[in-house]
């Protein structure tokens, strides 16, 4: 999988990367205002707690409390509407804040860090300020038409797969964040069928074999999005989940929102996505590590047999 001018995989400052980034403490109304002061544009309210900036350096921003309710429009607009502002206020407490950026160039993601600090300074928490707080960093790496083929997502979500204990590890889920469900890793069952070295499915069996082991938004790394938008009506029919959007990109949900850290950055989240893209570039090396985690297997195995 080498690069080339339609392939974004592994590519690094020019490549495009939408961010979705979340925290406790700030309402949407003082978030929106900061990223109007970092980046420019124009404020447009849609809603007690969800908010637009227009028109900004980098394209439109969404700020809003993560919670489908309070947005909903109701045909009362009088009490109804008064009681989802005011329980969007108390909502804040365990319900996240969330900035959403356009696609970005992600030699641009040290300004994104700067506005996160903004935050901060401003009374913004993060993950670990509160137990119940499950509060995290998602990545949108861009792909280009050359990456949208079973070949090249394939080799991501094995290099990804093989990466992912010791990701977690490094990015050290909390225990409150882990217990929830939206950064379940896959089953075993699912690693297993990916990770076999003989696994080189077509692109429609690749998307079989997703939604039939994960039909859920809820994993670690998301390829709901992406199989949304290469084959929208298979996904809508084995996933009926109106959340899901149809998008050229991964959707990498693992990383907090470690806001209180300060070797924390957006930028270093960044830098270990690329890591496991990196890795899924070089096609033999690949191939020799899943060789080699089956042949660890299969000993593993005959240890076990020989013991009982």
């Amino acid at each position: 999988m080498s690069p080339s001018d339609q392939s974004l995989i592994g590519r690094g400052g020019r490549r495009p990367v939408g961010v979705e980034v979340e925290f406790g403490g700030l309402d949407a109304e003082r978030a929106a205002d900061a990223v109007r002061r970092r980046f420019g544009g124009t404020i447009r309210r849609s809603g007690a707690h969800r908010l637009y900036v227009d028109d900004t350096e980098l394209g439109r921003f969404k700020v809003e409390l993560d919670w489908d309710w309070v947005h909903a429009v109701d045909d009362d607009t009088g009490f109804m509407n008064k009681a989802k502002q005011l329980l969007g206020d108390i909502g804040r407490e365990v319900v996240p804040t969330e900035v959403v950026t356009p696609p970005m160039p992600a030699g641009r993601l040290p300004e994104l860090d700067s506005l996160v600090a903004d935050l901060a300074r401003l009374g913004a928490e993060g993950t670990r300020s509160g137990l119940l707080y499950g509060f995290g960093l998602h990545l949108n790496p861009a792909l280009g038409p050359a990456d949208l083929d079973a070949g090249p997502i394939r080799r991501v979500l094995q290099a990804y797969m093989l990466a992912a204990p010791a990701l977690r590890a490094a990015i050290d889920v909390p225990p409150m964040r882990a217990l929830l469900p939206f950064v379940e890793p896959f089953p075993p069952g699912y690693v297993e069928l990916v990770l076999a070295p003989d696994y080189d499915p077509p692109l429609p069996q690749l998307i079989d074999d997703y939604l039939r082991l994960n039909p859920t938004r809820n994993r670690e790394l998301d390829l709901l999005p992406l199989f949304a938008e290469l084959d929208g009506e298979r996904v809508r029919r084995m996933v009926p989940d109106p959340h899901v959007s149809a998008r050229p990109t991964f959707h990498w949900r693992l990383p907090n929102a470690d806001f209180e850290s300060p070797d924390w950055t957006v930028a270093g989240q960044w830098a270990r996505w690329l890591q496991v893209e990196r890795a899924a570039l070089d096609a033999d090396e690949l191939a020799e590590r899943l060789a080699e985690r089956q042949r660890t297997n299969a000993r593993r195995e005959s240890l076990w047999a020989s013991l009982f």
